[in-house]
């Protein structure tokens, strides 16, 4: 029997990009990335009303992971494809079994990036404003 574990969506940065492995340390680098999910509807009046999902916990791995830190700001909107995984650990206070949900980015297109807000590092040059989808190693 086949299964599907496919999940796919499109939203802003809620926040900065977080790099955490870098290459020069011998691993993978590995940036998360949180975003937000609007949903427009109608109410009975007929006002439009906007809905906002977060997801949180999207990881990013190897080269695309690094194009994410380097070109995505606050407010940046992408295109997720990727696959839903469980995360499962001991809480080292309680010893409490814990679980989180995350996606696992293997596809980030950038559909449109955010300029910085006044006193950070500028936007990049147009030239660079559309780089390439990453997309994670097969």
């Amino acid at each position: 029997m086949p299964y599907l574990n496919r999940y796919e969506f499109i939203g802003n940065l809620t926040k900065a990009p977080e790099l955490r492995l870098r290459p020069a340390d011998g691993k993978q680098a590995l940036c998360l990335l949180n975003v937000a999910i609007n949903r427009d509807t109608r109410d009975e009046a007929g006002e439009k009303r906007t809905r906002t999902t977060y997801i949180n916990d999207i990881e990013v791995w190897g080269p695309p992971g690094e194009a994410c830190a380097h070109f995505l700001t606050v407010g940046s909107l992408v295109f997720v494809e990727g696959r839903m995984d469980i995360d499962r650990w001991q809480d080292r206070k309680s010893g409490a079994p814990r679980q989180r949900m995350k996606v696992v980015a293997e596809y980030v297109q950038f559909l449109r990036i955010r300029g910085l807000a006044a006193g950070g590092a500028p936007p990049a040059p147009a030239a660079e404003a559309d780089p390439p989808p990453a997309r994670r190693p097969a």
